[in-house]
């Protein structure tokens, strides 16, 4: 699921440099590449997406739970269907306990110019039998959602790229230049620093960390027709299922607040997957699971543009889940910020 393209040297100069190559780092790569902005990404691991990156669902999610965020996954999603092998048509499925939380995103949907179509509990549930026990009372169908590649989109976004692999960002300290950053292989000074981190995010600029929450993921046996939308239920207890090659992946929607680092999973994520999918005689046999980090900031909106008192920094942090969806268009906004 990660890639690993070449490995350079530490330059003594650059004139942006990015901390981390994930979704946000790698796509603000891409998108000064495109204005003829050449940056340095700075990847602790030995690959590329090694942590909430690499191990996401791929859900193509356009309709989020505000309207900061859609504008982002709307166009993160358009830009998206450009690349090719990037994103894959299937359309999604929204599901509700609660009809005025529909109405809410039914709105937001006009407000975005995103086409939908109300659909029964049970036209849901026809996609998705394994899901009969789930409580719905609403349920939308958005045809323009899709499934993301993310093994295919990380190349695509560092295609080209200068890209360290192994280089710690340990701080990063006002310079003439703009900024040197002190890492586990010398210094570098750069015009512009990218702290797109992900959950480390501020923790080389010495800023508070962000809520780094562990979410577990499932892939189960069971027969899905191919093609089939995603299903993600919206409701107390929230769910969601996408047909994956061994099976269906299914996510409990769970959040455990945890230090940064490489998440583990624990018991707790199946019981709650399985409290969720109603359990029932004959329950799901489980063939894979893994678990990831997603970040947050205190409002849980994302951390994008110029810092207001560090000129030489840029914040592209706190993407809270929507990070594939939202990436390519995450990456545009940072690069006009720079580049502006």
């Amino acid at each position: 699921m990660c890639y690993k393209p070449r490995v350079n040297e530490l330059p003594a100069r650059a004139e942006v440099a990015i901390i981390g190559g994930g979704f946000a780092g790698c796509a603000t790569a891409w998108a000064l590449a495109r204005r003829g902005v050449q940056a340095v990404v700075l990847e602790r691991e030995a690959t590329l997406g090694r942590y909430a990156s690499g191990r996401g669902a791929g859900l193509g999610r356009q309709l989020a739970e505000d309207d900061a965020t859609t504008a982002l996954t709307v166009r993160g999603a358009a830009l998206l269907r450009g690349l090719p092998g990037a994103w894959r048509e299937t359309g999604g499925i929204l599901t509700f306990d609660d009809p005025r939380q529909a109405e809410a995103y039914v709105a937001r949907a006009q407000r975005h110019g995103i086409a939908i179509e109300a659909i029964t509990a049970e036209a849901a549930r026809a996609v998705w039998p394994q899901l009969a026990a789930l409580p719905i009372a609403a349920a939308l169908r958005v045809p323009s959602d899709g499934l993301i590649e993310i093994s295919a989109l990380l190349p695509l976004f560092s295609r080209g790229a200068t890209i360290l692999y192994g280089v710690t960002v340990e701080r990063v300290l006002p310079h003439p230049a703009g900024a040197r950053l002190v890492t586990s292989r010398g210094t570098l000074d750069a015009g512009t620093v990218v702290d797109a981190a992900g959950a480390w995010a501020g923790m080389a600029t010495g800023d508070p960390p962000l809520a780094a929450l562990k979410r577990h993921l499932f892939v189960l046996e069971a027969t899905v027709a191919a093609g089939a939308p995603y299903l993600w239920h919206l409701g107390r207890e929230e769910v969601y299922v996408r047909g994956h090659g061994e099976g269906m992946l299914a996510c409990p929607c769970d959040e455990t607040l945890e230090p940064a680092g490489d998440a583990v999973p624990d018991p707790r994520g199946a019981e709650q997957l399985r409290s969720r999918l109603g359990g029932g005689p004959a329950p799901l046999e489980i063939v894979r699971q893994w678990a990831c980090q997603r970040s947050f900031t205190p409002d849980r909106q994302m951390r994008l543009g110029r810092d207001p008192e560090r000129p030489w920094l840029v914040w592209a942090a706190g993407l809270g889940g929507h990070g594939a969806t939202a990436s390519a268009a995450v990456g545009e906004r940072i690069a006009d910020a720079i580049v502006t």
